[in-house]
C-alpha cells in the first residue's frame, strides 16, 4: 500500500465498526449503500481505478438523501439522523486526499459512535462503544503518523482512551442531565411500549407477540406469589361504547395508607422503558413511589415528566391478601370519584344492558352482582384466544352474545360496562400480568405481551375490589406467561438448559449495569449534587455552578496528566553497561586503559596484543557485551553468563614486566 494512502484501511475499519450496531436497524439500501462505497474504497487501492469527482459526489449525495426522505417520510427522528450519518459515512471516504478531509472522517467516526445510545443503553452494547472508539483512535493516531508501526500506534491509542477515562466519569457524574430529550426532539416512533391511553378490543392483544421488555422489576424481599403479579400502570374510567379511555383527574393524592405489619407490603425497584406517557408501572395497589411522582385518588403513579427515557425509581405496594381487596377511607366513594365513574348511555351495546339486568335482577350486592356475571363467563362456553374477531358496531354485544371469543380487554371491558350498568361504579386498570424470574437475581422481566386488562368495582362494604374476569375463562393465565414461560419464580438455577442460564446469568449482569449507568438519571444526579450540599443552587445558577465545577475537574485533570507526562524521567539501571564499566576498571589496573574514542572490539584487540595470556577470556567477554548491546534477540542466559565471566575476572599484572604496560592506538 502506498504511504500516501496508508490511513484509508484503518479510517474504513473504524467506519464498519461504528456502523455494525446500527445494522438491523437500517433499511437494506442503506447497509448495502455503505457496502459498495467502502469496497470501492478498497478496491481502487489495488487497481488504481479512479475515484469519483466532484459532480459524481454531488449526485451520489443528492440521491441518498433523496432516498432517505423517501424511506423516512419526511420524519425527523433517531432512525432519520443514523440514517443520514451513515450515508454520509458511505460517500466521505471518496474525499481522502487531504489531512483536513481525513480528520472530518475520523470526527464523524466518532459522532456515529455516539448514536449507539440511540438504540440501546446495555452494557453489551457500552462495552462495544468503547471497543469501537478504541478502532477509531487507532484511525486517528495512523491519520496523523502513518510512519510509525502499528505497534505503536496500538500503544498510543491505548494511552489515549486511559487518560481520558477520569475526564470520562467526571463529566458523567457531574454534567448537567436534562429531565427531557437532549436535541429536543421526540421521535414518535421510537420508546413506544405497552398501552396507550385508549383501550379498545385487539389494544392489548396486538402485544401478544412483541417479546421485548416493558420493564424489569428488582425485590428487597420474597418475591410475591404468582397471583399477586398485577402491575398496575393506568386505569379507564369513560366508555363510549367501543373505547374507554381516561379522565384528566386533578383530585387529590389519597390519605397515607395506616402503618402495616413487617411483611405486608413489597419494596421493589423498578427499570422502566421509554413509553412517551407520565404513568409509572407498579405492583397493584402502590402506597409510595418515587419523589418525583405522585399516587393519585385511583392508585396510579404518574410521573410529573414523560417516560421519554428509560428510568429506575423505588416503589411500595401493599401485599395484604390476594383477593385484590383495596379499601378506602370509611368505604365511600369520595364524591369527587363519583362524577367522573361512567354512566352507560341506553343506546350503547343494548343487548348487553338486557343481558345484565335479568342476570342480577335477584341480586343486590356488588359482590353478588359481580359473582353473577363471573359465573356466566364461566359457564357459558367462552373461549380465550390472543387472536379475537373484530369488533362491530357494538362490541360488547357481538362479544357476549355471537362470538363468545376474547382476549383479556373484551371480557374486562364486558364486565366493566355490566357492572356499572348494575350501578355497581366499577373502571378498568391496565397494566401487565406475570413476570419471568431470573433465577440468578430478585428480579422480574415483564415483556409487552404480558400486557392485562383487569377490572376494580365499588363495594361500600370493601372498598375497591379486584376482580379478573378473563381468570374465569382462563385460570392457567395466573401462573403461565403468553410466550409460555413459567410466571412462578424458578426453585433453582441447576434444571435450566445451559442456554437459558447463560441467557438469565447475561440478563443479571445488564441489569446490575442498568441500575448504575442507565438509572444515572436527572432525578439521581439531583439528588447526588443535594448530597454534596448543593441543593440550594437551582436553575439557570445551579446549572453554571455545576459547569464551573466540571471544567475545574476537567481542568485538574488534564494538569495531573501534563505533570505525570513532563515529570523527570529517572534513569533506569544498565545492567550491562555496569557489568562492562567493571571489566574496563579491572582492565585499567593493569594499566590497559580504553581512550573515549576507542570502539570494544578495537579496545578487546590492543589489550589482546599485550596480554596475550588472558587474550581468550577478554575476546569472549568483549563478545557477550556486543552481543546484548547490539544483537535484538539474545539467548536468556547471555546477561547472566556476561556478568558470571565479569565476576570471576581477576587479573594479575604481568609478571614479565615490572611496569604496566600503556595502551597504544592500532
Amino acid at each position: 500500500m502506498k504511504a500516501e494512502s496508508a490511513h484509508v484501511l484503518p479510517v474504513i475499519g473504524a467506519l464498519v465498526v461504528a456502523i455494525a450496531p446500527h445494522t438491523p436497524g437500517l433499511p437494506l439500501w442503506i447497509n448495502a449503500w455503505c457496502l459498495v462505497m467502502w469496497g470501492y474504497v478498497l478496491v481502487q487501492l489495488k487497481t488504481g481505478w479512479p475515484l469519483p469527482g466532484n459532480m459524481v459526489r454531488y449526485a451520489l449525495a443528492f440521491a441518498s438523501i433523496a432516498g432517505l426522505l423517501l424511506t423516512y417520510r419526511f420524519r425527523i427522528g433517531a432512525d432519520t439522523f443514523i440514517g443520514l450519518l451513515a450515508l454520509m459515512a458511505a460517500i466521505k471516504p471518496f474525499e481522502m486526499a487531504t489531512h483536513r478531509h481525513q480528520m472530518i472522517t475520523v470526527l464523524l467516526t466518532y459522532f456515529i459512535i455516539i448514536t449507539s445510545l440511540f438504540r440501546s443503553e446495555s452494557m453489551f452494547i457500552v462495552f462495544y462503544m468503547f471497543f469501537s472508539v478504541f478502532v477509531t483512535t487507532i484511525a486517528l493516531v495512523r491519520v496523523n503518523a502513518p510512519q510509525d508501526p502499528f505497534r505503536q500506534s496500538l500503544n498510543m491509542a491505548a494511552r489515549i482512551m486511559a487518560q481520558a477515562i477520569p475526564l470520562m466519569v467526571l463529566l458523567f457524574l457531574l454534567f448537567p442531565r436534562l429531565p427531557g430529550s437532549l436535541f429536543g426532539v421526540e421521535d414518535k416512533t421510537l420508546g413506544r411500549s405497552g398501552f396507550s391511553d385508549r383501550l379498545s378490543p385487539g389494544s392489548v392483544s396486538r402485544l401478544t407477540m412483541d417479546q421485548t421488555p416493558a420493564f424489569r422489576a428488582e425485590f428487597n424481599g420474597p418475591l410475591p406469589l404468582a397471583e399477586q403479579l398485577y402491575w398496575r400502570g393506568i386505569v379507564f374510567q369513560a366508555f363510549d361504547g367501543k373505547t374507554w379511555t381516561t379522565r384528566a383527574s386533578a383530585l387529590p393524592a389519597p390519605p397515607a395508607p395506616p402503618p402495616t405489619r413487617l411483611g405486608e407490603n413489597h419494596t421493589y425497584t423498578i427499570v422502566l422503558e421509554p413509553h412517551n406517557a407520565h404513568w409509572l408501572m407498579a405492583l397493584d395497589r402502590p402506597v409510595k413511589g418515587p419523589p418525583w411522582a405522585d399516587l393519585t385518588q385511583d392508585g396510579v403513579l404518574k410521573s410529573r415528566l414523560p417516560v421519554k427515557q428509560k428510568i429506575r425509581y423505588t416503589a411500595t405496594s401493599l401485599a395484604g391478601e390476594t383477593s385484590g381487596e383495596t379499601k378506602v377511607a370509611e368505604n365511600t366513594l369520595p364524591e369527587e370519584m363519583a362524577a367522573a365513574i361512567i354512566s352507560p348511555s341506553k343506546n350503547q351495546n343494548p343487548k348487553t344492558r338486557a343481558l345484565a339486568m335479568e342476570l342480577a335482577r335477584m341480586t343486590d350486592t356488588p359482590t353478588e352482582k359481580s359473582r353473577i356475571l363471573l359465573a356466566y363467563f364461566k359457564e357459558n362456553s367462552f373461549v380465550y384466544t390472543l387472536t379475537p374477531p373484530t369488533a362491530e358496531r357494538h362490541p360488547i354485544d357481538s362479544f357476549l352474545l355471537d362470538q363468545k371469543k376474547g382476549y383479556c380487554e373484551h371480557y374486562a371491558s364486558a364486565f366493566g360496562f355490566m357492572m356499572n350498568v348494575l350501578g355497581v361504579p366499577a373502571r378498568i386498570v391496565g397494566g401487565y400480568l406475570g413476570g419471568e424470574h431470573n433465577p440468578y437475581s430478585r428480579y422480574l422481566t415483564i415483556r409487552n405481551s404480558y400486557a392485562h386488562a383487569w377490572v376494580e368495582f365499588f363495594d361500600p362494604d370493601r372498598g375497591w375490589v379486584r376482580v379478573d374476569p378473563t381468570m374465569a375463562v382462563a385460570p392457567d393465565r395466573i401462573r403461565t406467561n403468553p410466550d409460555g414461560s413459567s410466571a412462578v419464580p424458578e426453585s433453582a438455577a441447576g434444571t435450566l438448559s445451559f442456554a437459558r442460564k447463560i441467557k438469565f446469568a447475561l440478563e443479571a449482569a445488564n441489569l446490575r449495569w442498568e441500575a448504575w449507568f442507565t438509572g444515572y438519571s436527572y432525578f439521581e444526579q439531583k439528588a447526588f449534587l443535594q448530597k454534596l450540599g448543593l441543593e440550594k443552587w437551582k436553575g439557570v445558577t445551579g446549572t453554571l455552578l455545576v459547569l464551573l465545577l466540571v471544567t475545574l475537574g476537567a481542568l485538574a485533570v488534564f494538569s495531573g496528566i501534563i505533570f505525570w507526562l513532563l515529570r523527570p524521567k529517572k534513569n533506569k539501571p544498565d545492567p550491562v553497561g555496569q557489568a562492562y564499566f567493571e571489566f574496563c576498571f579491572r582492565l585499567d589496573k593493569l594499566g590497559l586503559a580504553r581512550p573515549p574514542h576507542q570502539g570494544p572490539w578495537d579496545f578487546a584487540r590492543a589489550c589482546g596484543e599485550k596480554r596475550v595470556d588472558l587474550q581468550t577470556e577478554i575476546m569472549a567477554i568483549t563478545a557477550l557485551y556486543v552481543q546484548l548491546r547490539f544483537q535484538k534477540n539474545c539467548p536468556h542466559t547471555a546477561l547472566a553468563d556476561f556478568k558470571t565471566r565479569i565476576h570471576l575476572f581477576h587479573p594479575k599484572p604481568d609478571p614479565r614486566k615490572e611496569h604496566p604496560i600503556e595502551t597504544t592506538l592500532p
